[in-house]
């Protein structure tokens, strides 16, 4: 169950980067990258239970569609598609730009900026990445955090 002191009656939202969903098919067993693994599949169940709000982008949908593995992309794009809470498209451009600009001034790349950017329009609680340079990027906006260290914050069973 979600930590409700937290968030109350209200699910958190989160915005799971194209990252997190590409480490469920990582076949590497490193000890984080399991760990990683275990908390994706966690808290993507809270996801399915409604538990926690997604919120996806037309930039993961492009990233997602690039993956070369037709199965791994396949069965992303379902989850993406059947369990998104909101969905920041293309027609929020011009918002979305002005974001972006921002972001990438502080040295993150244009696809990475336009995930973050996405979360925030999004009104998400969580950007959620395992990408070791997101994570250190700050920002007021939302809390950019690790699969890992979302699932100890919301309680999740991993």
């Amino acid at each position: 169950m979600i930590n409700e002191k937290l968030f109350g009656d209200c699910p958190p939202r989160i915005y799971l980067d194209n990252c997190c969903y590409s480490r469920q098919h990582d076949k590497k067993l490193s000890e984080d990258i399991v760990q990683d693994k275990s908390a994706v599949i966690a808290i993507k169940k809270e996801i399915i239970n409604k538990n926690i709000e997604l919120a996806t982008s037309f930039m993961l949908h492009y990233e997602n569609s690039q993956n070369k593995n037709i199965i791994n992309r396949d069965y992303d794009d379902f989850f993406i598609r059947n369990y998104k809470k909101i969905y920041i498209g293309v027609e929020k451009m011009e918002e979305l730009s002005k974001k972006v600009e921002l972001i990438t001034q502080q040295g993150i790349k244009m696809k990475d900026a336009y995930h973050i950017a996405s979360a925030i329009l999004a009104e998400c609680d969580f950007f959620v990445t395992v990408d070791k340079k997101l994570l250190k990027f700050v920002t007021e906006e939302i809390e950019i955090i690790s699969l890992v260290e979302l699932a100890k914050k919301l309680e999740v069973k991993t």
